[in-house]
């Protein structure tokens, strides 16, 4: 996995120094950062010390070592300053770095759509510099003065290429929640017929809507490369999509990618980025200007990463704004609010499963799936999960795999690395309980599944 030069690299020698990282912390950050992206390493400090004697190891790893560095010094470090520049990645060159643009939006579909360019940027870390949204512009339409308009009626009033692109991604958004599937298909129609229309232009009176459109097909489509742990590519169309809204003036599609990205980082354990994400927002955007729905979900994403960081009244506090809000809906009954309030209760979940409040944790759970659509598979199995997990913790053993049959009910319909990632863990969890009948029985169905 190596190649020898003939020199020792001072220039990672130097890095580390300034970072105050030895072989063995080093060899344990380049190994988690790889594990973010599902490469499985197990580097030591003999490894570090065969890299500073002039080692060069093959790519992915010179990135993993790069973001290594990055997180630590608070800085971009390049593979060129870690002295292991010479192996780019195709893929890498050939997705722009700049998210703006309809080229760079091609680019990255046609890199996500071929197989090659696809496994390549699987393998490129992802970026903690790159866990931030820059504050909406001032003076930007969908600012602090700016009126929202239900994105609903913009559709009606778009010509027909936004109201089937709306369309179009409210029925990709559906397969993706109920079936998991729907990643390259998205993203083949963002490189054809929607880069066309956005190469074609719009008229003025269109030209914000069509943006706005493309903006929601792009962060769904980073959504869905999260749920398959892609997480640099979910993090290359989060970008796009960002740069979109703002092009658009579509400030509640702004923060929407930005609750994405909040969620992305709390799943990979940046949880100061997580909360620096929401928190930037909600203390510039006034309570009333965003749909109450919107601003509940900041409020709950921004919960749960503080209590990651053992913040229980900032946690708490978000939990009763975001109540608040959703108390406030005037259509109290419709879907987009029971969505909230389901969304609302896993998060009050997580939180009291954080304070170790198990009761508390288990009760809001179950909430939670009483509110979650029947269609909405995806976030069900995740809740379920959970909440086995709560009851297998506490030595109920028969509730819990009978919770967990729910969610293997539900599996062999799921199209999903995540969802595939914890029936595996499942395995593991039961393994040493399995002399229980109950436990093993559900140990041999999972075998049957995961194979």
């Amino acid at each position: 996995m190596s190649t020898r030069r003939n020199h020792p690299n001072e220039s990672l020698r130097s890095l580390m120094r300034e970072a105050g990282l030895t072989n063995h912390n080093l060899a344990q950050a380049v190994n988690r950062v790889a594990g973010e992206s599902c490469v499985d390493l197990t580097y030591d400090r003999t490894t570090v010390s065969h890299w500073l004697s002039g080692s060069r190891p093959r790519p992915p790893v010179p990135d993993f070592i790069a973001e290594a560095l990055s997180r630590r010094l608070g800085r971009p470090v390049t593979i060129s300053a870690v002295g292991l520049a010479g192996g780019t990645a195709p893929a890498r060159r050939a997705s722009a770095e700049d998210p703006a643009g309809t080229q760079a939006l091609f680019l990255l579909a046609t890199a996500h759509l071929d197989a090659g360019d696809r496994a390549t940027l699987r393998e490129v870390p992802y970026r903690v510099d790159w866990a931030s949204a820059p504050g909406w512009p001032a003076g930007q339409p969908g600012g602090s003065s700016a009126v929202w308009a239900p994105r609903n009626e913009i559709a009606m009033a778009g010509p027909d290429a936004v109201a089937a692109l709306r369309a179009t991604t409210a029925t990709l958004e559906l397969a993706h929640r109920k079936f998991g599937r729907g990643r390259l298909t998205s993203a083949a129609y963002l490189a054809t017929d929607v880069t066309s229309w956005l190469e074609a232009g719009a008229g003025d009176r269109f030209r914000g809507a069509l943006l706005g459109a493309v903006a929601e097909l792009t962060c769904l489509i980073g959504a869905m490369c999260v749920d398959d742990l892609h997480h640099h590519l979910a993090q290359r169309y989060y970008r796009s999509a960002l740069a979109l809204s703002v092009e658009a003036g579509d400030l509640v599609g702004y923060l929407a990618v930005v609750q994405r990205m909040s969620t992305q980082a709390w799943f990979l354990g940046h949880h100061r980025h997580a909360v620096a994400l929401t928190e930037s927002f909600l203390d510039q955007v006034s309570d009333t200007l965003l749909p109450a729905t919107v601003h509940a979900g900041l409020l709950g994403r921004a919960a749960v990463a503080h209590a990651a960081l053992s913040d229980r009244r900032a946690a708490l506090d978000c939990l009763a704004r975001a109540e608040r809000r959703l108390g406030e809906n005037p259509a109290g009954d419709s879907t987009e609010v029971f969505e909230g309030r389901a969304d609302l209760a896993h998060r009050i979940g997580l939180v009291r499963a954080c304070a170790r409040d198990w009761t508390g944790a288990e009760a809001a759970l179950r909430r939670s799936l009483r509110h979650r659509a029947a269609v909405d598979r995806r976030w069900r199995m995740l809740t379920t999960d959970l909440l086995a997990k709560i009851q297998l913790r506490g030595g109920r053993f028969e509730q819990a795999c009978a919770t967990w049959g729910s969610f293997l009910d539900d599996y062999p319909h799921m199209e999903s690395a995540r969802i595939r990632a914890i029936l595996l863990s499942l395995h593991r969890k039961l393994s040493p309980h399995r002399e229980t009948a109950v436990v093993a029985d559900t140990i041999d169905r999972i075998d049957r599944l995961s194979t």
